[in-house]
C-alpha cells in the first residue's frame, strides 16, 4: 500500500502536470496534499484528499479532518522526541506573523496552540491514514512542514526534498538535511581521485555551473555578487511580505505586456486609457493595504536608522573575523542553522568567546532584513559583546571577505565565496558548503577554538583545482530549477521505488 503526501503543492512549482505524471509511474492508493493557494483548490480535488496551507499554518482544522472519535493523543513518546525542536519550530510559525494575506497573532500562548495543534493533528493523520511517503519541495521552515518532516523521521516514513545547491539556480534532492554534506563530500572525493593526475584547467564545467564559476575566480565583486542580491533588497522584501502599496506598480501590473512595449512613454499613457476602470478598481485594495504596511515600514526605517548610527567602517590593521548575517526568517538559518542556533546571537556569543585576544568579529546586517526578525533590541545585544563592531551597509561584503582572517555564518554564501580568497570559512549550520575545502563545521566553543587554531596554522590550504572539483561535484548531485517539470515526478517515484514499496 502507498500513502502519499505531498506539502507544498501550487502551479508555480510542484503542480497538477508532475503530479500526473509521477502517478503515472506509481500506484498510489491515497494522495494526500497541503495546497498553497485557495484558488487553486480546484485543480487538485479530484486527485485526493486537500489540506488549505492558510489552515494549516494556523493550526485549523475542522471536526472531519481531525476525526474526534478515532484520533490517536499524543503520548510521552512524541512530545520527548518532539521537545528538541519546539523553539525552533513556533520561531518557524512567526514567519506568518504580519502577513497581508493571512495574520497569525504574536502571542506566545497563539504559537503554543498552534504547534500543539499540528502535532496532534499530523502525529494522528500520520498513523490514522498509514502515510508511507512524503515529499517536500523545499527543506520544511513554516512550522507545520517541520512537525510532519520531524513526526516522518520518528515514525520511519521515508521522506525526499529539495533545495538550493551552493550553485545558483540549481537545486539538489536530500533525505536528511542534516547530513547532506556527506553526499557532497563523497563526490569531491571521487572527484579528486578521478582527476588526481589532472590539472584544474582539463576540468570541463558545464552549463550555468562553468559561467557562475567563472564569476567566483573573476573575484570582481559586480560579478559574484548574485542575482537575487541586486536592486533596492529592502524594499523588494518589504512588497514581498506585505503586498505591493504603491499604485503605480499596481497599474505596471496591470498593463503587462503594454509596459514592457512602451515603457512609461506617450504609447504606455495610451495603453493605460483603456484599463482604468480596471485600474480605479485596485485602489482601495491598494490604499487598504498601504495603511496596514505603513507602519511596519516606519518601524524597519527606525532600525535601519538605529544600525546606521551605531555601526562603524573597518579599521585599518584590525584583526577580524566577518560574521555575515543571514536574512531571516528563511530555512538557511532555521532550520538549517540547526536547533538554537536559528537566533544568530548564540554561535556570535560562541565565535566572541572563542577568538584571541587582539581579534575582533565584524558582524554586518543583511541589506533586506526587516525590522520584523530585527529590531533594535537585536542589534543592541550584539553591541553588548566587547568584540563586536557592527559593520556599516556601505561596505563591501568582498572587501570584507578579502581581508578578514576568517568569514563566519550559519550557512552564508559568503563562506563559499571566502574560499575563493583563499580565507577560511567557520559555518555552524548543516549546509552543503560545510565540506568544501577551506571550511570548519563548529557548534561548539571548543570546535571554533580549534578552528582557529587551525587556521592560525594555515592546517587547510585549497587550490583552483580543488574549488573547481567541489564546484563539480554540487553540479553532478544537482539539477537545473528549470528541470523541475521533469525531476520532481522522477525524485517522487524515486521516494517510492527506493523504499521498496
Amino acid at each position: 500500500m502507498i500513502n502519499l503526501l505531498l506539502p507544498g503543492v501550487m502551479e508555480k512549482l510542484l503542480n497538477r502536470a508532475m503530479i500526473d505524471k509521477a502517478l503515472s509511474e506509481i500506484e498510489v492508493d491515497n494522495l494526500y496534499m497541503i495546497v498553497n493557494d485557495k484558488d487553486e483548490l480546484k485543480y487538485y480535488d479530484d486527485l485526493g484528499t486537500c489540506y488549505l496551507r492558510e489552515d494549516v499554518a494556523r493550526g485549523i482544522f475542522t471536526d472531519e479532518q481531525l476525526e474526534l472519535w478515532e484520533f490517536i493523543p499524543l503520548e510521552d513518546e512524541v512530545f520527548e522526541y518532539m521537545n528538541p525542536y519546539v523553539v525552533e519550530i513556533i520561531n518557524q510559525q512567526r514567519r506568518f506573523e504580519q502577513r497581508y494575506d493571512f495574520q497569525v497573532s504574536s502571542a506566545w500562548e497563539s504559537h503554543y496552540r498552534i504547534f500543539m495543534r499540528n502535532l496532534l493533528f499530523w502525529n494522528s493523520m500520520l498513523e490514522r491514514k498509514q502515510i508511507t511517503h512524503v515529499f517536500f519541495t523545499r527543506i520544511p521552515h513554516e512550522g507545520y512542514g517541520s512537525i510532519i518532516y520531524h513526526l516522518c523521521k520518528m515514525k520511519n516514513i521515508p521522506v525526499m526534498m529539495a533545495f538550493a545547491s551552493l550553485i545558483p539556480n540549481r537545486d539538489y534532492p536530500l533525505t536528511d538535511y542534516m547530513t547532506s554534506d556527506k553526499a557532497i563530500r563523497e563526490e569531491y572525493e571521487r572527484l579528486q581521485e578521478v582527476y588526481r593526475d589532472k590539472s584544474a584547467e582539463d576540468i570541463e564545467l558545464e552549463g550555468n555551473t562553468k559561467e557562475e564559476f567563472a564569476k567566483w575566480t573573476s573575484l570582481d565583486p559586480d560579478k559574484m555578487k548574485p542575482a537575487y542580491m541586486k536592486g533596492n533588497k529592502l524594499r523588494q522584501t518589504f512588497r514581498a511580505r506585505y503586498g505591493e502599496t504603491n499604485l503605480i506598480r499596481v497599474w505596471r501590473g496591470i498593463l503587462g505586456k503594454e509596459y514592457e512595449k512602451y515603457g512609461m512613454g506617450i504609447g504606455f499613457l495610451g495603453a493605460s486609457l483603456a484599463r482604468i476602470p480596471k485600474l480605479l478598481s485596485t485602489v482601495p485594495a491598494t490604499y487598504k493595504q498601504w495603511i496596514y504596511a505603513r507602519p511596519y515600514w516606519k518601524e524597519t526605517k527606525e532600525v535601519n536608522d538605529f544600525y546606521e548610527k551605531v555601526s562603524e567602517l573597518p579599521k585599518p590593521g584590525e584583526k577580524y573575523i566577518y560574521f555575515a548575517l543571514h536574512y531571516q526568517p528563511e530555512a538557511t538559518s532555521n532550520p538549517l542553522g540547526g536547533g538554537a542556533y536559528t537566533d544568530q546571537i548564540f554561535p556570535l556569543q560562541i565565535l566572541c568567546r572563542s577568538i584571541p585576544k587582539d581579534m575582533h568579529v565584524y558582524v554586518k546586517a543583511h541589506p533586506a532584513q526587516l525590522a520584523f526578525f530585527g529590531g533594535i533590541s537585536y542589534y543592541q545585544d550584539m553591541l553588548r559583546m566587547p568584540q563586536v563592531r557592527l559593520m556599516k551597509m556601505e561596505c563591501s561584503t568582498y572587501e570584507l571577505i578579502k581581508n578578514a582572517f576568517a568569514v563566519a555564518s550559519l550557512t552564508g554564501t559568503a563562506c563559499w565565496e571566502s574560499q575563493f580568497y583563499g580565507v577560511s570559512a567557520i559555518l555552524f549550520g548543516y549546509s552543503y558548503k560545510n565540506a568544501s575545502p577551506l571550511a570548519y563545521h563548529v557548534r561548539t566553543v571548543k570546535e571554533c577554538r580549534q578552528a582557529i587554531q587551525d587556521i592560525q596554522e594555515h592546517k587547510k590550504t585549497t587550490t583552483l583545482k580543488d574549488l573547481k572539483l567541489y564546484t563539480m561535484a554540487a553540479h553532478n548531485l544537482s539539477y537545473h530549477v528549470d528541470e523541475r517539470d521533469r525531476v520532481f515526478p522522477e525524485l517522487i517515484v524515486k521516494l517510492v521505488k527506493d523504499s521498496g514499496e
